[in-house]
């Protein structure tokens, strides 16, 4: 349990500083970089080393609670939620995405135009279906709120998600243009 609550506490904080960034990197895209400078690293520094941490530590969780379902002989849920598969797919493909979302904005990857104007979407969706349908579960997991609370939650963050999605695609395409 120590380990759940250990992640839950790594996907707040990840989720606080992503949602940050997306937000922040939408502004500044829409605004074709005139309303806010374009400047200061430590943010996206931060989320690499929470992102990190927060994907060993999942990945880990995710071994250690199927390695204790078959030494129990627990049945295990063949039919996840859709949620719950959303959530490990999203997990999943973040990984390599977020390596070519920081190649991309490094410089140190200059894909074909095709591959440019279509990856950088696809990560931005992919993020927010994860933190979308993630939010509310570290606070379950932490034992923070109520029913009431974690419902409400979800259709905050499902609707600031889904928001800064739009934001971030509309802004990206108005700043490569």
């Amino acid at each position: 349990m120590i380990l759940r609550k250990t992640n839950a506490v790594l996907s707040l904080i990840t989720t606080i500083l992503l949602l940050g960034h997306a937000i922040s990197i939408a502004i500044w895209m829409l605004s074709r970089g005139n309303i806010i400078p374009f400047g200061g690293h430590t943010l996206p520094k931060a989320l690499v080393v929470f992102f990190v941490a927060h994907a060993i530590m999942s990945i880990i969780v995710l071994i250690t609670s199927r390695k204790a379902e078959k030494n129990n002989n627990v049945k295990s849920h063949s039919k996840l939620n859709v949620q719950t598969k959303i959530q490990r797919i999203s997990g999943i493909l973040l990984i390599p995405f977020t390596f070519l979302h920081i190649a991309g904005a490094k410089g140190i990857m200059t894909p074909p135009q095709f591959v440019h104007a279509v990856v950088p979407a696809v990560f931005f969706i992919i993020t927010m279906a994860h933190i979308s349908v993630s939010g509310s579960k570290p606070f379950i997991t932490l034992g923070i709120g109520s029913a009431k609370f974690i419902k409400c939650a979800d259709i905050a963050i499902k609707a600031i998600c889904t928001i800064t999605v739009i934001a971030d695609i509309i802004g990206f395409y108005l700043h490569v243009c």
